[in-house]
């Protein structure tokens, strides 16, 4: 073999060595290099931050407020426990739509919207406020108090009859039922004439409604004959007898305003 030969043999001896020695080397401090690092440094993803959040705030179903809307369905009766038969009407108490919060002068409202409706039947400026929330047309929306300031929601959530209780106080508006022109003994509550001793056909009438000279006019707010109901009416201080939470139902004590099938507005009593 020639000199040249040999120095090739001995550099690629020398090589094969050295690749050997680095295979069986063992390499410190792998944690140190930094895509390792990356790869074993915990890191929150998305879903554990939804966690987070949720932890701090309050359920959908959590949300309290000073009332809610409601369908009237009609009239039945309870009995007590201790046996009395009690008059009761039953309203169909939401679910409602929450749709956006409201903080005006260190108060908190939530508007809340009932009752699915057809488009065509909305005006352009209630199409294009749901739009923006992104909810279904909507035929009633109305703002309520909300007792639950750090509640968190997403337009479109439901809220059920489970914010009232047995043996909560409240009170329940909606439009009474129309009657049409009426007269005063049936609008006022009058007695009438005497139907003796000569009275003419006016049995009926409401007398006189004022004097001649003095003042010569009719004073506003006289009782008289008029359209009689189709007005907005609240009744206070009404008892929720109970709830029934899977057919969203209310039991209230007594009758409430409207006719069935009329829209109502049960509200937290603001009475003590």
């Amino acid at each position: 073999m020639t000199e040249e030969d040999k120095k090739v043999d001995t550099s690629s001896e020398e090589l094969e060595v050295k690749a050997k020695s680095k295979e069986e080397t063992p390499v410190e401090n792998e944690k140190d290099s930094p895509l390792e690092a990356i790869e074993e440094s915990p890191v929150e993803t998305n879903e554990e931050l939804e966690e987070v959040v949720d932890e701090k705030k309050v359920a959908t179903s959590d949300i309290k407020l000073s009332g809610l809307i409601g369908t009237k369905i009609g009239m039945t009766q309870t009995i007590t426990d201790d046996g009395k038969v009690v008059p009761t009407t039953v309203i169909k108490l939401g679910p409602c739509l929450a749709l956006e919060k409201k903080i005006k002068k260190n108060k908190t409202s939530l508007k809340i919207g009932f009752e699915d409706a057809k488009p065509r039947l909305l005006n352009k400026s209630k199409l294009t406020y749901l739009s923006k929330l992104k909810v279904k047309p909507i035929k009633y929306i109305k703002e309520f108090d909300l007792l639950t300031p750090d509640a968190s929601f997403v337009p479109g959530d439901e809220i059920k009859v489970n914010m009232f209780k047995a043996g909560d106080i409240t009170d329940v508006t909606s439009q009474s039922k129309g009657r049409g022109f009426a007269g005063v003994i049936k609008r006022h509550n009058f007695a009438g004439l005497r139907h003796t001793h000569g009275t003419p056909q006016n049995q009926r009438s409401g007398g006189s409604i004022g004097a001649c000279a003095y003042p010569g006019r009719v004073w506003k707010g006289q009782k008289m004959a008029g359209r009689y109901g189709g007005k907005k009416s609240t009744t206070q201080g009404l008892k929720v007898l109970g709830i029934d939470l899977d057919e969203n139902l209310i039991l209230i004590k007594g009758s409430v305003p409207g006719s069935n099938g009329s829209v109502v507005f049960v509200n937290h009593t603001r009475k003590g």
